[in-house]
């Protein structure tokens, strides 16, 4: 057990080095400070515990490099979390963003097609009709329904062919 003087001793005679040591291993000297705060707040919480064997500065030198890859590894999983989610945001931005964009396209698209082909269409496809229900709501032959969309979608195809590859 590491009784209050003891740890004080500890404190006074290794905290300069280990700072130093710290910085010099870390890089950056505030990073550095947290560590070696973090060392010894561990060393007092787990003093009921702890028996330095050997070298209290090779205890604590160790206890340093450790406390420090675990936090440089924490730091990273925690970098690489917000970046994914970064990307993540960015690509639903630009997925709305081109969905808005063709959205636009096919509606000035749909008011290019003769008027006809368009109400076969908006029937077909936002309404959901079958051939033979729109031929019977249009008052026109079946035939002529199927005609009409292959024209709708052949214009539709030419006016928007730079968005397929969003469907490919």
């Amino acid at each position: 057990m590491l009784e209050l003087h003891t740890f004080e001793r500890i404190f006074k005679e290794h905290h300069t080095h280990c700072l130093a040591f710290a910085t010099h291993y870390i890089g950056d000297p505030y990073e550095a400070e947290e560590v070696v705060q973090l060392v010894f707040s561990q060393l007092w919480e787990k003093r009921a515990s702890i028996a330095i064997q050997g070298s209290e500065r090779s205890y604590l030198f160790s206890a340093i490099r450790n406390t420090a890859i675990s936090q440089w590894r924490k730091q990273n999983v925690r970098s690489e979390r917000e970046n994914s989610f970064g990307q993540m945001q960015e690509t639903e931005v630009h997925l709305s963003l081109q969905a808005r964009e063709l959205e636009n396209k096919l509606e000035a698209a749909l008011e290019k097609l003769p008027e006809r082909c368009r109400e076969v269409f908006v029937l077909s496809r936002k309404q959901q009709l079958k051939y033979a229900e729109i031929a019977s709501v249009m008052n026109i032959s079946v035939k002529t329904v199927e005609n009409q969309m292959g024209k709708a979608l052949k214009i539709l195809h030419q006016e928007l062919k730079e968005y397929l590859n969003l469907f490919l």
